[in-house]
């Protein structure tokens, strides 16, 4: 088998005392002071759930969550029925966080035979708000989507850069005037950190006094208290509240249903890639559970007691008990596959073996109409290897003397010689420089320095492509492989998290539509600042050599086989028009807009009857951040063709 299953298992049992849950601890308190921006309540967040395919009906929910007794009513109807008397949904209570209720509003829409719009109305003491959101036809293809990650900048970004990017809201306002001009997007899929949840090492105290703890055994048993309890749930709570009600947010999460998957930066950075005395201890497996319920909440509206007492697999479901993942039509033709690739994670594997035997069984079993399956893994599989820096790493990691040959691999990657002077600052760059590479902000590593024991590659461990994922990895695709060939399936991979946007494949060189081809769609970061340009000259020199994906169970050598994996030269000039360099990946800020077509133009656009339709293409377009003021750049489009029948 590829992996060593680890399992985290229960975390232990809270310390009661007499006084939990009254005792509150004044600092959280203080420093989070929860107040809507309209003075009322957070929200509404629309979310997509499913659509049932057999039925033709839109599933989805309102999520709105207010401290007044009496909640906010919501009336849904077709935007172009003005009848006076629209449909009232029902206001759900499902958890209730100190005086703050959360309710969710069931949405269950009977699709037409043509695209709709649908408008619903929130009443409540401030007034009347209205959010309009688009419906495809029961049978329409041709789904309209965006997808997006990084949503949020990491706590060590200075102000300055953030207003020399434009600030948050600058590719937010550009994705919803497209929004607009294009009719409305059918859904939005964020591909991870939708929120940074970093920075409660630096603000909770309880926090700040664990990490002064001397010694592995002592930091990985230390206690967690109620007051731990207490100040996390409580920072949580403030940063998906906080985060989600800022204005360029609360428009696109009330008017393009979303669907949402979970990464690190929604726990905080690195999680599940630390050494075992870390990520096993009670401190980070109980942050982990309590990241999980506020995930759970705010980006599913739902909570592990009511998915354990109503299981539903058209929304979320779980293999293992631990890992939420989910299968949703987009369409009767496309379906995007949301794997939880982060809370079965630890320093050995990204997913427990019974989570792929579980979920292996559900994407063969998909029905004859799917043609295209986009699986979201929220690290990319396919991405540059950054083996020139990873040397860096270890020559620092192994030898405090090496310092003139891993100051000349650095010198050779910014094509400038490097002298003994200044070798410490050199290094220290090196290793900074991979970090960002990764798309790891460098928080942790500057946490457990006080340590002095951690591994300096535990981030590179974060990857797909580092060694102690490389079984896993090849296990993934070649399986993959394996059900597109007996299916038919074109599967994609979309992936966010290292700040930069690309596309690469996996491919047969002399087969180039069949069913080893498998492309990677990488959007990174919406919000978040960009690597710098020596981060990215480094990888793109990393692959010098051809890469090739091994067969089931063995390990990843240059060796030749029927399925090469290419980064694709996309961005072959800047945004400024100037010819670029590195043509694999662009680092500004980005997202990505899918447009499903019919190429052959048989029938009328989207239109097919139950269980017929032609060929179904994939033209994914990336939108990159312009130079200053000037506007976003389109690259693309990048097409994905159906799997030819046979193929």
């Amino acid at each position: 088998m590829y992996y060593q299953e680890m399992a985290f298992g229960p975390p232990p049992p809270l310390q009661q005392t007499p006084s939990f849950p009254m005792q509150l601890p004044l600092a959280g308190i203080i420093m989070y002071q929860i107040v809507p921006s309209n003075g009322e309540y957070f929200g509404p967040y629309l979310r997509y759930t499913n659509m049932d395919i057999d039925l033709g009906i839109w599933l989805g929910s309102v999520l709105i969550i207010s401290a007044d007794p009496q909640p906010p009513n919501v009336h849904l109807h077709q935007s172009q029925d003005l009848s006076p008397n629209p449909r009232q949904l029902k206001a759900n209570p499902i958890y209730t966080h100190r005086t703050w209720t959360f309710y969710r509003y069931d949405i269950d829409i009977q699709m037409a035979e043509i695209p709709t719009q649908w408008t619903y109305a929130v009443t409540s003491n401030t007034g009347c708000i209205r959010f309009e959101f688009l419906v495809a036809g029961k049978h329409e293809r041709t789904w309209r989507w965006v997808a997006h990650s990084c949503n949020d900048f990491s706590v060590s970004v200075k102000p300055e850069e953030k207003a020399k990017l434009n600030g948050p809201g600058h590719m937010w306002n550009d994705l919803m005037q497209k929004h607009h001009e294009t009719g409305g997007f059918h859904v939005q899929v964020g591909g991870g950190d939708q929120i940074y949840a970093d920075r409660m090492w630096r603000e909770l105290p309880l926090l700040r006094e664990w990490l002064q703890i001397k010694g592995k055994e002592n930091r990985k048993n230390a206690p967690w208290t109620p007051n731990h309890e207490e100040e996390v749930t409580h920072a949580y709570f403030h940063y998906y509240s906080s985060t989600f009600d800022q204005s360029h947010i609360r428009e696109a999460w009330a008017s393009i249903p979303h669907i949402f998957q979970l990464d690190d930066h929604d726990i905080f950075d690195g999680f599940g890639s630390y050494p075992e005395y870390m990520q096993f201890s009670h401190m980070f497996k109980n942050i982990g559970r309590i990241a999980i319920h506020w995930y759970l909440l705010f980006q599913h509206h739902t909570t592990l007691d009511i998915l354990r007492a109503t299981p539903d697999e058209r929304d979320l479901f779980t293999i293992t008990g631990t890992g939420w993942h989910f299968i949703k039509y987009l369409g009767p033709a496309v379906v995007v596959i949301g794997a939880d690739t982060r809370s079965e994670r630890n320093p050995h594997q990204i997913m427990a073996g019974s989570t792929y035997q579980g979920l292996f069984p559900r994407i063969a079993n998909l029905p004859q109409g799917v043609q295209h399956i986009v699986l979201m893994l929220a690290v990319p599989i396919v991405y540059p290897r950054l083996e020139v820096a990873e040397s860096v790493v270890n020559t620092v990691a192994t030898s405090k003397k090496a310092v003139t040959g891993t100051y000349n691999l650095i010198g050779k990657v910014m094509g400038s010689a490097a002298g003994v002077v200044g070798a410490k600052q050199v290094v220290g760059a090196g290793f900074s420089s991979v970090k960002q590479a990764f798309g790891k902000s460098g928080l942790m590593s500057s946490v457990v320095s006080v340590f002095g024991e951690v591994d300096l590659l535990d981030d590179l461990r974060d990857h797909w492509t580092h060694e102690s994922k490389d079984l896993e990895r090849t296990y993934l695709v070649r399986t993959l492989q394996g059900i597109a060939h007996q299916r038919g399936f074109r599967f994609t991979f979309l992936s966010g998290d290292v700040h930069c946007c690309g596309a690469g494949l996996f491919h047969d060189p002399s087969r180039p539509t069949d069913h080893k081809t498998m492309y990677q769609i990488i959007t990174s970061a919406i919000v978040n600042v960009p690597p710098p340009p020596l981060v990215l000259k480094m990888l793109h020199s990393s692959s010098i050599k051809p890469l090739y994906v091994p067969q089931n169970g063995m390990r990843s050598t240059h060796s030749h086989s029927d399925t090469k994996e290419d980064m694709i030269e996309l961005f072959q000039n800047d945004v400024t028009g100037g010819l670029k360099e590195g043509k694999k990946l662009m680092g500004r800020r980005n997202y990505v807009i899918f447009v499903a077509f019919e190429p052959t133009g048989m029938m009328p656009p989207g239109m097919i009857k139950p269980g017929m339709g032609g060929p179904l293409s994939l033209a994914v377009d990336f939108i990159v951040q312009g130079e200053g003021m000037y506007p976003a750049v389109k690259y693309g489009p990048v097409v994905v063709p159906r799997v030819e029948y046979g193929q």
